[in-house]
């Protein structure tokens, strides 16, 4: 070979590929899958899309809904709680509509535990040391 074919060829090794292989029609099979995988793309990404408008849609109502600190409807109520349990009361807790009281008797020390709004005993557990 000669120094001219040599440069000739070297030079159409580096221009790369011609306009005619470029534009080479792609197998229909290769054409097939890369419209499926578009389809994939396009499904996953709209999914992706509506999760994240779910998230935002969650996170604005919270923040619009945790200024609302109205009392609960209907009026304020009155009520008695009677101590079942003799001795003396050493602790009270409220949670809700339900009052605990630790209370320090003859058994040891009891835990009641009463509904609020109508004062009725729901529980009572004596706590024994061992």
């Amino acid at each position: 070979m000669r120094l001219s074919q040599k440069s000739a060829l070297k030079e159409s090794i580096m221009a790369g590929p011609t306009d005619d292989e470029a534009e080479a029609p792609l197998d229909p099979a290769i054409a097939r899958v890369q419209a499926r995988l578009r389809t994939m793309m396009l499904i996953a990404a709209g999914t992706l899309g509506v999760g994240l408008l779910a998230v935002f849609i969650a996170i604005a109502f919270r923040v619009a809904r945790s200024g609302d600190d109205t009392p609960p409807a209907g009026g304020a109520f009155q009520t008695l709680v009677e101590v079942v349990t003799p001795g003396t009361v050493v602790a009270t807790d409220v949670d809700g509509d339900r009052l605990s009281l630790t209370i320090d008797g003859p058994e040891g020390k009891v835990v009641e535990i009463h509904h609020l709004p109508s004062g009725k005993l729901v529980g009572r557990a004596v706590l024994l040391a061992k």
